[in-house]
């Protein structure tokens, strides 16, 4: 896998779509950390729109609590840290409208980096330190 890889999906939520029986769009992800989520509304929703994204038959991860995102000519961007560790993970993107009066369209895009990309940093910067203080007797 290169560096990172962005997967998208739009899709159409129709009018009047019920939260207990949402849209369901199943994406498969390779291992990595999820570390951005990004939704686009055109302009029409007026925030009837309603987005989650949950790892399959486990806990929604996106927002992180039990609510949902919504918007209306723009794009939400979520910055996360949500690890892959199984391959492939199966994330479920829900969507439902019951109070639009108009089908919808949406696209979700999930942005996963390998975990060397986030945490390579992280190490170099600690070989940094302990060269510093050998070297300098600094912390």
């Amino acid at each position: 896998m290169p560096p990172g890889m962005i997967f998208t999906d739009t899709f159409t939520v129709t009018a009047g779509k019920a939260a207990t029986a949402p849209l369901e769009r199943t994406v498969k992800l390779p291992h990595g950390i999820i570390h951005l989520v990004e939704i686009s509304f055109l302009d029409g929703p007026e925030n009837e729109v309603h987005i989650a994204l949950r790892r399959a038959g486990l806990h929604q991860f996106c927002p992180t609590d039990t609510g949902s995102i919504v918007g209306n000519a723009r794009t939400v961007s979520v910055v996360l840290r949500e690890p892959v560790e199984e391959d492939p993970l199966e994330v479920v993107i829900e969507a439902w409208a019951p109070d639009a009066t108009y089908d919808h369209e949406i696209s979700v895009g999930i942005h996963v980096l390998r975990r060397e990309v986030l945490e390579g940093a992280r190490e170099e910067l600690g070989i940094l330190k302990r060269l510093s203080r050998a070297v300098l007797g600094r912390a």
